[in-house]
C-alpha cells in the first residue's frame, strides 16, 4: 500500500510541475481532481484528467 500511496504522490508532484496555478489531489473515493479559482475538474484517472486539462485549457484559448 505504501508504494501505491508513494506513487500517487509522485503523479500528483508532477501534475503540479506540469500546471501551474492548478491544485491536485486524489479523494478518498478515487477520483482525482484539479482545482483553479472557480474551475474544477475530477476525473477516474490521473490520465484522464491530463486529458480534459488540456481540453479544458484549449476551449479557453480559443474563447
Amino acid at each position: 500500500m505504501e508504494d501505491t500511496v508513494q506513487g500517487a504522490a509522485r503523479q500528483l508532484q508532477q501534475l503540479t510541475a506540469d500546471y501551474s496555478g492548478w491544485r491536485f489531489g486524489l479523494g478518498g473515493s478515487g477520483h482525482w481532481w484539479a482545482v483553479r479559482r472557480n474551475e474544477y475538474l475530477r476525473a477516474q484517472s490521473r490520465e484522464e484528467l491530463e486529458v480534459k486539462l488540456r481540453q479544458h485549457l484549449d476551449a479557453r484559448q480559443d474563447a
